[in-house]
């Protein structure tokens, strides 16, 4: 992005991106509506629906999948046939199968069925959201996206984790899980039409000569793991961000309320909290991550702090029983260690050698893999160790970064890559 696409004054000093701000809040309206039921649907599906806690642990893990092959084919298919037309075809499937999730998944009592259902609504939010995304980073120079990632997941974490949660919290006591559900539906529709409606600007759309066959553009971005093994190391540093936060949405409701006696409304809360400082700190270590490095910011701060967040988070409530700001607290460190991860987008790019949208659509899998990997790790351990057999392997998973960091540093340990233009990624470095 070009300076002048930059507001001016202290946001501006932020690198907050003018001309797309009514997207941006789109796509957070969206993303509320989307994950409005993300930290509570797992202890619905066990305490109102029958299913066992594992059982119910399913619902997140077979969702996840789904997340995972959607958030790759958007990156990949937004050099295929556009970012809008991408976003265009999560909107319409995301409306669509959840309409279906309401009406006839949960009803049916059928659990293959309700699977299925609540599987393929996953497809919705990864194009939706990651197709902008992607819109974004080919636009942006090098040195540019970290900071413009860190504005980007500000909205996207503002509506899946804040407001999403938040929302839930007031709706759930007062008018159910039903009508909760219908109402981020219609979020969805709002937010999805206003994102779509006001992005302006080339690349939005391609035309038919810029279009890539779908079949090459797919290989191009499987094949790149292996070409480029910084790629797929980044990769696995990806997916390990965000296993953490999704293994406790599998199970931490449920030990809050039924091991530590903290209310719903309450425990539901502890991850609005999380969701705050996640939020804040994208636009920190977005900016942070210029001064510091890019590698650096993931190995010595990213990973250690979801470390001891996960480790707070089990045994804190242990100690002060339901206390809700002690309990919250780890939210605070969860989000400083999750948003700390921002610029781990830019080394993506880096590492590319040109093809930016194979290395995002990388990026995009491995997100997408957490989604599932995190329910499914949560799931397996609660069966042979319980909760706590859950954080100490997953904040190991994050401890391990400190490792696996060394083997994606820049060329001469450089904290960014710089380049003056727009869609650039500065030297290879593979």
């Amino acid at each position: 992005m070009s300076d002048n696409l930059y507001t001016t004054g202290l946001l501006g000093k932020l690198k907050f991106p003018k001309g797309i701000t009514i997207s941006l809040l789109g796509v957070t309206v969206f993303l509320i509506g989307d994950g409005i039921e993300s930290v509570w649907i797992t202890d619905f599906a066990h305490s109102t629906l029958g299913y066992e806690l594992s059982v119910a642990a399913l619902l997140l893990t077979c969702y996840g999948v789904v997340v995972a092959v959607g958030s790759f084919l958007s990156m990949a298919l937004s050099d295929a046939i556009g970012p809008r037309n991408v976003m265009l075809i999560g909107l319409i499937s995301f409306l669509v199968f959840d309409v279906l999730f309401i009406t006839v998944g949960i009803p049916s009592g059928n659990l293959p069925l309700l699977l299925v259902i609540y599987s393929c609504r996953g497809l919705g939010y990864p194009f939706y959201a990651m197709g902008f995304f992607a819109w974004l980073m080919k636009k942006s120079r090098p040195e540019e996206q970290s900071p413009i990632t860190g504005w980007f997941f500000f909205f996207f974490s503002l509506g899946i984790q804040i407001l999403g949660s938040y929302v839930s919290s007031i709706l759930l006591p007062s008018v159910g899980p039903i009508a909760t559900l219908w109402s981020g539906l219609a979020m969805s529709v709002i937010g999805g039409a206003a994102c779509l409606a006001f992005m302006r600007g080339p690349g939005v759309t391609l035309s038919r000569e810029e279009r890539n066959p779908i079949g090459m553009t797919i290989i191009k971005s499987l094949s790149i793991i292996y070409r480029r093994p910084k790629i797929g190391l980044s990769g696995l540093i990806g997916a390990i961000n965000l296993v953490g936060p999704l293994a406790l949405s599998s199970f931490y409701i449920t030990y809050l309320i039924t091991d530590i006696k903290l209310d719903q409304g309450s425990a539901v809360l502890v991850f609005t909290i999380f969701g705050i400082f996640a939020v804040l700190g994208n636009v920190i270590w977005g900016n942070i991550g210029n001064a510091v490095g890019w590698v650096n910011s993931v190995r010595f701060f990213a990973g250690p702090l979801c470390a001891a967040a996960l480790l707070y988070f089990y045994y804190i409530p242990m100690l002060v029983g339901p206390n809700f700001w002690a309990i919250a607290f780890g939210g605070v460190i969860m989000g400083m260690g999750v948003s700390a991860f921002v610029p781990l987008n830019a080394v993506f790019v880096a590492h590319s050698g040109g093809e930016v949208g194979s290395a995002l659509a990388v990026n995009g899998l491995a997100r997408g893999a957490a989604s599932f990997i995190g329910p499914a790790l949560a799931a397996a351990l609660l069966q042979i160790g319980g909760y706590a057999a859950v954080v100490w392997v997953v904040a190991g998973l994050y401890l391990s970064i400190l490792v696996i960091g060394i083997f994606i540093k820049l060329p001469g340990n450089a904290k960014i890559l710089e380049s003056a233009e727009p869609g650039a990624t500065g030297a290879a470095v593979d």
